[in-house]
């Protein structure tokens, strides 16, 4: 290996790390390239690949995105900040970050998978779930403050007392605990600033499972 194929492997493990310390999951084969001044994801993916063979990488071919920086990789360069616990593991799912819930007043429905996040498997045994970034903090009482992602799982039903992605109109969601009362839905939020939204009805579109926050 000459000192300028060192030198690159080294830049990449640094943006790797520095990347899962930022905001939680590995960079893209494309980000790499840029950041380490490559032309093509092709010589990302050999660089990657001679990594993986020295024990620096982990990687899972299948899975967008799965890589993990090995304990050789973070004594060699002192990444080790890096590597616990934003690194994702080869056991996580890759799932997309499809858009806003509302933890406050119900906010206007989209849906954008653009970005992806690496939640460990526990949190989505199925691999059906789905992460949405919490606006607002009407659930601060149930753990759930503004700026955190949430897991749902996609469901049609809820129990008195989930927590539950919940459509209130067309084209409107939010993250309440649902009770069912008589002849009307009861939309609690975990916060006393806030009182209770009530309903005749209301559409389930799935439930929490799981939260996710991100320690600058």
């Amino acid at each position: 290996m000459t000192k300028h194929d060192a030198a690159r492997k080294q830049k990449i493990i640094d943006f790797i790390g520095a990347t899962l310390r930022a905001r939680g999951y590995p960079p893209s084969v494309r980000e790499i390239a840029a950041a380490v001044g490559l032309a093509s994801t092709s010589a990302v993916h050999h660089h990657l690949s001679s990594l993986e063979a020295g024990g620096y990488l982990e990687r899972r071919a299948t899975r967008s995105r799965a890589l993990r920086l090995t304990p050789t990789a973070a004594l060699h360069g002192g990444l080790s900040s890096e590597l616990v616990p934003g690194a994702a593991t080869l056991d996580d799912h890759v799932l997309a970050i499809i858009g806003e819930i509302a933890a406050g007043g119900p906010i206007e429905a989209y849906r954008d998978a653009s970005e992806t996040m690496h939640v460990p498997e526990f949190l989505a045994p199925s691999g059906d779930a789905y992460v949405l970034r919490v606006r607002g903090d009407s659930m601060v009482d149930a753990h759930i403050t503004d700026g955190d992602f949430v897991v749902i799982r996609p469901q049609e039903t809820a129990r008195n007392g989930d927590i539950v992605v919940a459509q209130v109109e067309e084209n409107a969601v939010t993250l309440k605990r649902f009770f069912k009362e008589k002849g009307r839905v009861r939309l609690q939020p975990a916060n006393e600033s806030y009182p209770p939204q009530f309903y005749d009805d209301v559409r389930i579109q799935g439930k929490l499972i799981g939260v996710i926050r991100r320690v600058d």
